[in-house]
């Protein structure tokens, strides 16, 4: 039997009698409310509603569409992802905002650009709470993350990262222009930086605190504040303090080596002084330009000749008397001494060292002149004069001279009193200077 359909005039008015319609209840609890036939058990039979379908073309080219219209998009072959379609990026539900289609699943309502698939601005300060949750990135680009691109740059296919640089070359890196500062290692008071200007680096404090290196978690060698360096010392006393590790010459203080290894100088802890290149020398001395050297071949001072004068018989008032000397030491190649006379062998600075003591006691107490000279091929280059008031047996003069003597040159002392006198005792230094 065929069931008999309502008139649709009688369904119009009972929808305005009733303010809401169900579909498969009588009761319905919304405005309109859609009972699944099938809620429950494993019927077969298709419940639920049919949203209008229809590609991205045909969405794109609707106008005056009201606020919160509900569609599926069933393909995006057609139309383009621009306009009111500029979300319609895939296959799904869109409602329509009153300005473009938004995706269901959006839930801030804003267009669906995002930092996954599409650049965007920041419109306020935000946080992001991790919580006990973890925010890891991954990626295999050079450039994977940035700020600015070069303020800060995380180079993922090679695990680097910059600053001041988008291409790192080591772990980290860090680019400045000339005459900047890199790092800064700070607890707010003391600051440990890096520097690079003037075709120089540096590393170092810029507060007045010391720059300390250590191994093996001790201290090695300090730079204080004041400029001055320990090495084994964090007090350095000194520019540059050396504590030696002993006090016997079994250990080292300092040494250094040449190109092969070869010990130059070693100074041992107990303060010997070792110069591997010296040892067998007797003297040793500087050049013209302070280097070290084998000093028996330089111009320094030697003893030439020593000699004592000789006692004299009387000898005439104002009448020069040649001091005669006995020679103890003398160095032939230098000065060669016969009679009173030293004959110069080898041309160079010499000094003459002489003391005469006269005695004038035979002579009464009226007073007379005493002068020692000395002479250079007869010519007086030093003297010694004195007067004395009377007779005595102890009158000393001191005389000293230094002049340059070519080979063959004679230097010879006289004696003279304007009385009678004689020569009693005295002495002769010869010392060489060298060229």
């Amino acid at each position: 039997m065929r069931k008999k359909l309502l008139p649709l005039a009688l369904l119009f008015t009972f929808c305005k009698m009733y303010s809401q319609v169900g579909v498969n209840t009588t009761t319905p609890a919304a405005t309109f409310d859609i009972t699944a036939k099938n809620a429950t058990g494993v019927s077969t039979n298709v419940d639920g509603v049919l949203i209008t379908r229809l590609d991205r073309q045909r969405a794109q080219s609707m106008t005056g569409v009201p606020v919160s219209t509900l569609v599926y998009v069933n393909s995006i072959a057609t139309g383009s992802q621009t306009g009111n379609a500029i979300n319609i990026d895939t296959v799904g539900y869109y409602y329509y905002n009153g300005t473009a289609w938004v995706k269901l699943h959006n839930p801030t309502n804003s267009i669906a650009a995002n930092i996954y698939n599409a650049d965007g601005t920041l419109t306020g300060n935000r946080t992001v709470s991790q919580a006990g949750n973890t925010l890891a990135f991954t990626g295999t680009a050079t450039n994977a993350f940035s700020v600015d691109n070069t303020t800060f740059s995380v180079d993922a296919a090679n695990n680097r990262v910059g600053v001041g640089t988008s291409s790192p070359d080591t772990k980290l890196t860090i680019s400045t222009p000339d005459g900047s500062f890199g790092l800064n290692h700070t607890n707010g008071t003391i600051n440990l930086k890096t520097y690079i200007g003037s075709g120089s680096g540096y590393l170092g404090t810029t507060t007045a605190n010391d720059l300390s290196l250590i191994t093996n978690n001790t201290v090695r060698m300090t730079a204080t504040s004041t400029g001055s360096v320990g090495v084994g010392t964090p007090t350095p006393s000194a520019t540059l303090d050396v504590l030696s590790k002993g006090a016997t010459s079994a250990t080292k203080a300092l040494e250094i080596n040449d190109n092969t290894n070869k010990e130059l100088l070693q100074v041992a802890d107990d303060g010997t002084v070792r110069l591997e290149k010296y040892k067998d020398i007797g003297v040793l001395g500087t050049d013209a330009n302070g280097y070290l050297v084998d000093g028996s071949n330089l111009n320094i001072p030697t003893i030439a000749t020593v000699g004592f004068a000789n006692t004299s018989a009387n000898q005439t008032a104002n009448t020069p008397y040649l001091v005669a000397f006995t020679i103890n030491k003398n160095n032939t190649a230098n000065v060669t001494y016969s009679s009173g006379n030293f004959t110069i062998n080898k041309a160079g600075y010499y000094n003459f060292s002489v003391f005469v003591k006269y005695d004038i006691s035979m002579n009464s107490p009226t007073g007379g002149s005493a002068k020692t000279e000395l002479f250079k091929n007869g010519t007086a280059f030093t003297y010694s004069l004195s007067g004395h008031g009377d007779g005595t047996t102890d009158v000393g003069h001191n005389l000293a001279g230094t002049q340059f003597f070519n080979v063959g040159d004679v230097v010879k002392v006289t004696g003279l009193y304007t009385r009678t006198f004689r020569i009693t005792q005295g002495s002769m230094t010869i010392v060489y200077y060298g060229t």
